[in-house]
């Protein structure tokens, strides 16, 4: 990028209205944002920022669960073993011990709120998703995560406390010479400021720059961009995890197909109606994500490329209609009905691992700023993250991002003269669309280093000549798009091995030399550590 950090002064200055002061500020309203939010002290004044809709986040589209070693045949050590085994050796073993541990509290904290999730006359029924040792998913039928998240948004509205802030685009994230102290958002066209003494990025992640991506276009990752623009260490940006049971509508929309349903016994056949996972995998369909997703690609590859399908008949309509019942009615709407049909699949763009670099509290290295859910990199996940562990880790660590801020509240500063910021003229650039494409094809289920050094040599290329000015809100997304981009591709071509959800035809062992974590910086070298 071109730009170099600036300050609000001048034409951009003159731009930037004055408005509310809060004490946090909270970028982001999913589970891991909102969670934050309800746990802050009540004396502290809350804004939550967010671009869309609810129905927009990731926590909305989860469908399968939320991961908690409560059954009886369980224990909190399991879990840890198998979220270290899937992250193929870099998970940080403190942050898994973390997450594993509290599950069970976090799972307290929504049934306090009033979640009833699915059970019997026995307790919880808990399901089982790839890469688990034993069925620990909690679940609400097949949307999981819409359930929490329209609980949660409840919650929120009727905490006096708290206020919503809709419809407003991130641009910046400020700082001045004691760290963050607010943010710069577009809201109705316009440039703002708010001042806050702590700002909480809980953005989601970036899989929407993603041709085919199983969440919306909206994820496009702007909080982790705003963050290394204002100084924070980004990490694990070249770690995508790729869902492997992802449909195509008719309308070209991409749905998922929950992993609840091979943990309920759906099978993968090829275009001769066999099973073949077994032969990739001793797990077969419920293998971690990146060894379903690639075996997929494979076994299509040697049939032409006809898809893979996803055969779930012999669990009966009755059961079939009742358990997945947004699945079912979904694929219904597109002439495909469970009982008696298979579903062709493919793999597509689901959770990205990279993000801002945290502490266990979610801290980064930038004073005032935290960051928690799938915007932050905690190294919880490793190179491949463990199915319905999101859910868990946006409530475990944003329950400790607000102890950590109602335990540590910074003393009141005094307002800067000059607040540092970098969107005062930055490169611009006109297709997404094409971005997006180049991404799918170069940093996909399976990479190699020829495509990927082209891929970033076309992203520096495509700064168009001119330069974007502070009223050209339009222009922001694409912006940090390429941004994104860019550190993405950089971080995968740097990563000559195959590790976990990255896989390279032209390394395609593990390297115990990169038993490591790749950091960026804004304005400093790329390190490998």
């Amino acid at each position: 990028m071109r730009a170099e950090r600036g300050y609000l002064t001048s034409k951009y200055n003159e731009l930037v209205s004055a408005s509310k002061e809060y004490d946090v500020i909270i970028v982001g309203a999913g589970i891991a944002g909102m969670s934050t939010a309800l746990l802050l002290d009540s004396r502290l004044k809350v804004a939550i920022v967010s671009k869309g809709q609810l129905a927009e986040c990731s926590t909305y589209k989860a469908q399968g669960g939320m991961a908690v070693a409560v059954g009886r045949d369980d224990k909190v050590e399991g879990h840890i073993a198998d979220t270290l085994r899937v992250g193929q050796g870099i998970c940080r073993e403190e942050a898994v011990k973390v997450l594993a541990s509290e599950g069970p509290e976090a799972l307290e904290f929504l049934i306090s709120l009033g979640a009833s999730f699915s059970h019997n006359e026995k307790g919880l029924l808990l399901t089982r998703e790839a890469g688990h040792s034993c069925n620990r998913v909690v679940h609400y039928y097949d949307y999981t995560g819409k359930y929490i998240a329209e609980l949660l948004a409840s919650k929120v509205n009727d905490t006096t406390n708290i206020d919503r802030l809709d419809s407003c685009f991130l641009v910046d994230i400020a700082t001045d010479k004691d760290g963050c102290c607010g943010c710069v958002v577009v809201q109705a066209g316009k440039l703002v400021y708010f001042r806050s003494a702590v700002v909480v990025v809980a953005t989601g992640g970036y899989s929407g720059l993603y041709a085919r991506s199983t969440n919306a276009i909206s994820s496009s990752g702007d909080g982790v961009a705003a963050a290394y623009r204002a100084g924070a260490v980004i990490s694990d940006m070249e770690f995508v995890q790729f869902h492997p049971t992802a449909f195509t509508t008719k309308s070209g929309r991409v749905f998922l197909l929950t992993e609840a349903l091979r943990g309920e016994g759906a099978m993968l056949l090829n275009a001769a109606g066999q099973r073949f996972m077994s032969t990739y995998h001793p797990a077969g369909e419920l293998a971690p994500r990146d060894e379903v997703s690639r075996a997929m690609l494979q076994e299509a590859g040697k049939q032409g490329g006809m898809p893979i399908c996803l055969d779930a008949r012999h669990l009966g309509k009755e059961y079939l209609m009742d358990r997945f019942r947004q699945v079912y009615a979904e694929l219904a709407q597109n002439n495909y009905f469970m009982e008696q049909d298979i579903i062709p699949i493919a793999p597509a763009a689901h959770y990205t691992i990279g993000g801002i670099k945290t502490d266990l509290w979610g801290k980064t290295n930038v004073a005032c700023l935290y960051a928690c859910g799938e915007a932050a990199a905690t190294g919880v996940h490793g190179a491949n993250r463990l199915a319905s562990n999101s859910l868990l880790e946006g409530i475990v660590f944003g329950r400790r991002v607000a102890t950590n801020i109602n335990d540590n509240f910074p003393a009141k500063r005094e307002n800067s003269v000059q607040l540092a910021c970098t969107m005062g003229e930055i490169d611009n650039y006109d297709d997404v669309n094409a971005l997006r494409t180049k991404l799918e094809l170069a940093a996909g289920v399976v990479r190699q280093g020829q495509g990927l050094a082209a891929a970033l040599q076309w992203v520096r290329d495509s700064k168009n000549s001119s330069v974007i000015r502070p009223a050209d809100t339009q222009s922001y997304p694409a912006c940090n798009a390429y941004q994104l981009a860019e550190l993405l591709l950089e971080a995968a071509l740097l990563r000559t091995e195959s590790r976990g959800c990255h896989y390279r035809l032209d390394f395609p062992e593990k390297n115990e030399d990169l038993q490591k974590h790749i950091l960026q910086q804004w304005g400093r070298k790329t390190v490998i550590q």
